[in-house]
């Protein structure tokens, strides 16, 4: 009898349920077809084994001999991994041959693929063994999982990635306590997501993933990283407990993470700290010290691991081959490259459980404070720096690397306050004061600096809380309603003129100026802003010094006086190009283009407003985008041109609703209003506007605006119709609103064949029309996925439209004509 064609572990029914992974195995195919030995590695649970198994399943076609699975889980010796392997070949050895001759012997005349499955506790030996077959067996192919790699010549790693998984949204209503749904549209989209609601409707026949339940969902898979056998241990759960309540569990993992009950998988992944001691166990000891060290950060750089992490036991010089140690045994992976310096990270899990360890040794505390210590140090010499000429791809670079490390500034700020060093945190938040105001951080550092603000009060530097109070002002000047803010920026400038803070004072007034510019109180804002102007100049704060010449430059254009406006603004611009700072120079250029604007200088303005929005783009600042990205759609629709207003009143919209900023989503939602009245579209702006007045009651912001344009749209359809309209929206989720805002009516003027499109823009179009996504047309054109979307981008501005549904039947209209 022939031998049978493999000996795969594969169980009835396992085709059916293994989820997502499908272009890892498409890739996997081909690089098989051109390498000897390919080595699946990644952290455990991350689904190597299983990935392997129907890789396998899938290429054994291709070798005439078949496929052998070797078990090397319990291998930890050569002589114990040799006879795992003979056992499974049937190789006979004798008093002539070894068991390493009879292996290579069994092999020399075959054609198959040899699977080593779980080799990390035998790296050494599985290797040699792996050189003699691809020496010896021309033939013979090895496929291997391991959580490091075997280090054999012609070895291909192909580390394994976490499911993929939905990028956290920005919660429009930032007072929701539960995560934001995801659209219906998009489970399907994502291996993660996919995977839990197979495996919990198999644990529960009942179970389905409802808009109310859809958020905790995606939740937890993030939670998880994506890790397959997290997420199946997790759905398993659903039989006693609802998504809400998993999630809720999740800071105690390891406890909940307990096996699934089905008896399928192998004992060292029964539960999630059976995989993580497993992974633990194959360390040393510099590599476990070093590893529980590393907990403290969320992601981290060279350097930073050397300052922080070094010393008992770790010496500084070994930081750098511990870190390529430790990303062999997949145990910290690679984040992202920031500016050009590599950054990593561990995943939550493997963090929770190397902080149980550091913990559990005392060293936690000790390394922790050596962190906090390490960021204080290193912001206040950035802020500080700030302030004296600096390239602007510099600042650029410095704030992207802060936008890196936000959430590790938020957890060293909670883990001071929770040993009593109040003074440092207040330290952090005070010197991240020009990023949070620049990155449009407001929201967040508020909440942050709130919670600083409030612990210890009396025990404050008064120096540290006077500059804590001024910024907290600042920050919520466009969150909180002017009472509240008046309120904390006189607190701040009674405690800065107690302890004679300069720079306090400076903003806690320059935050009163823009408070009496919003209320009209111009000669009282004036007051302000000159002092302000004043007092900044002395502490050589320019941040608070061009802020300052912004408000007189807004207040002298409100009492009617544009050429002392246009002076102050030019003298601002001064101040910037002096620093290289171009974030205050596009501020000013955007005042100096809404005066342009009222003085029907369109042309000029037009060109201020696309100069300063090419800025704000760049550094991602969403209110200003948006609110530049309005003035530019409102300069056109003033001019007429109501196709070309299509575009940035969209564009406003789309960033509003990113930022999570609700009063910036309502006044986005009025322009469109606008927008739509031009349009003749009156019902359409009702259903616009009443959104929007529903957004502002909520927040307290009310607006001479919507009354504007209700009155506008009862004159051209009465009052019962709009009434109709007004309502018609105002019950759908957000998103829907957004989506049907962005859904524009096709214009009769526009016609009917894009002619303006490139031969590749209307091959893209018709995909888009399609339904397939950026990442599909990308695969499909051999094109990267930026080129697409930059042709997308185009096709929409060409087109004058904003979304992809409205391409809904291009194709077939062009054809037509």
């Amino acid at each position: 009898m022939s031998p049978p064609r493999h000996n795969l572990p594969l169980s009835a029914g396992e085709f059916i349920r293994f989820v997502g992974r499908e272009r890892d195995i498409v890739d996997l195919g081909r690089l098989l077809g051109t390498a000897r030995m390919v080595t699946l590695t990644g952290t455990g649970g991350i689904g190597k084994t299983r990935l392997a198994l129907h890789l396998a399943e899938r290429v054994m076609r291709r070798f005439p001999d078949g496929v052998r699975f070797v078990d090397l889980s319990e291998a930890t010796t050569e002589d114990q991994v040799l006879r795992a392997v003979a056992g499974v070949l049937q190789a006979v050895e004798d008093d002539s041959r070894t068991t390493t001759e009879a292996v290579i012997t069994a092999l020399r005349t075959q054609s198959l693929l040899l699977f080593l499955d779980t080799c990390e506790h035998a790296v050494d030996p599985v290797g040699r063994l792996c050189r003699a077959v691809l020496r010896d067996c021309p033939r013979v192919r090895v496929l291997a999982t391991s959580r490091q790699p075997l280090h054999v010549p012609e070895e291909s790693i192909w580390r394994v990635p976490p499911l993929s998984l939905p990028a956290r949204p920005t919660p429009t209503d930032p007072y929701s306590a539960d995560p934001a749904p995801l659209p219906r549209r998009d489970a399907q989209r994502y291996e993660s997501v996919r995977l839990f609601v197979t495996r919990a409707h198999a644990a529960r026949s009942g179970f389905e993933m409802t808009r109310e339940n859809s958020g905790h969902i995606a939740e937890i898979c993030r939670l998880l990283d994506g890790m397959p056998l997290a997420i199946e241990l997790a759905a398993a759960r659903v039989r006693v407990l609802s998504v809400q309540q998993i999630l809720r569990r999740l800071d105690d993992r390891f406890q909940l993470l307990t096996s699934d009950g089905s008896g399928d998988l192998p004992p060292r992944q029964r539960t999630l700290r059976a995989v993580l001691e497993w992974s633990h166990g194959l360390l040393n000891e510099p590599e476990r010290a070093l590893l529980h060290r590393l907990s403290v950060f969320g992601t981290w750089y060279l350097e930073a691991a050397e300052d922080v992490c070094a010393g008992d036991g770790v010496d500084p010089a070994d930081i750098l081959p511990l870190h390529f140690s430790l990303l062999d045994k997949s145990l910290i992976m690679v984040d992202s490259e920031i500016e050009g310096t590599a950054h990593y990270r561990l995943t939550e899990t493997v963090r929770a459980y190397a902080a149980e360890h550091l913990a559990a040794e005392g060293g936690e505390d000790e390394r922790w404070s050596r962190y906090l210590d390490f960021c204080v140090t290193r912001l206040e010499a950035a802020a500080e720096g700030s302030r004296s000429p600096m390239g602007w791809s510099e600042r650029l670079a410095h704030f992207r690397l802060l936008d890196h490390h936000r959430e590790n500034h938020a957890r060293v700020v909670r883990w001071a306050l929770s040993r009593g060093r109040v003074d440092d945190a207040l330290r952090v938040c005070v010197a991240l004061r020009p990023y949070w105001l620049v990155r449009d951080q407001a929201a967040a550092g508020g909440r942050i600096l709130e919670s600083v603000l409030a612990a210890d009060p009396d025990g404050q530097s008064p120096q540290l809380r006077a500059r804590a109070l001024a910024l907290q002002a600042e920050l919520r000047l466009d969150l909180d309603v002017a009472p509240r803010v008046s309120t904390l920026a006189m607190c701040a400038l009674e405690a800065a003129r107690a302890c004679r803070e300069a720079g306090a004072a400076a903003s806690a007034l320059a935050t009163m100026a823009a408070l009496a510019l919003r209320t009209n109180a111009l000669d009282e804002g004036r007051r302000h802003a000159e002092r302000a102007l004043a007092w900044a100049e002395q502490d050589g704060d320019p941040l608070t010094e061009t802020t300052a010449l912004g408000v007189l430059a807004q207040l002298a254009r409100r009492r009617g006086e544009p050429d002392r406006a246009v002076e102050l603004l030019r003298h601002c611009i001064e101040l910037g190009e002096k620093l290289h700072d171009r974030w205050s120079v596009a501020r000013c250029l955007h005042v100096l283009g809404s005066i342009a604007a009222e003085q029907d200088e369109f042309e000029r303005a037009r060109d201020l407003f696309s100069e300063s929005l090419a800025v704000f783009e760049e550094l991602g600042a969403a209110p200003a985008t948006a609110h530049c990205s309005r003035e530019l759609g409102r300069l056109y629709l003033a001019q007429g041109l109501i196709l070309q207003a299509r575009e940035p009143l969209a564009s406003c919209l789309r960033v509003s609703f990113t930022s999570g900023q609700r009063i910036a989503v309502a006044r986005a939602l009025e322009a469109l209003g606008e927008l739509a009245l031009a349009e003749e579209e009156a019902e359409r702006a009702a259903a616009l506007t009443g959104v929007a007045a529903d957004l502002r009651t909520a927040l307290d912001r009310p607006s001479a605006e919507t009354v504007r344009l209700r009155s506008a749209v009862e004159e051209r359809v009465g009052p019962v119709r709009t009434a109709e309209a007004w309502n018609a929206w105002r019950s759908l989720p957000l998103e829907q609103v957004r989506d049907r805002a962005l859904a524009f009516p096709r214009s009769s003027d526009r016609p009917a064949e894009p002619v303006t499109l490139t031969p590749r823009e209307r091959e893209i179009a018709e995909l888009v029309e399609q339904g397939l996504s950026n990442r599909e047309i990308a695969e499909r054109l051999t094109i990267s996925q930026a080129t697409a979307a930059r042709h997308i981008a185009n096709i929409f501005r060409k087109l004058s439209i904003s979304s992809r549904t409205q391409l809904t039947g291009w194709a077939s209209s062009r054809d037509r004509t």
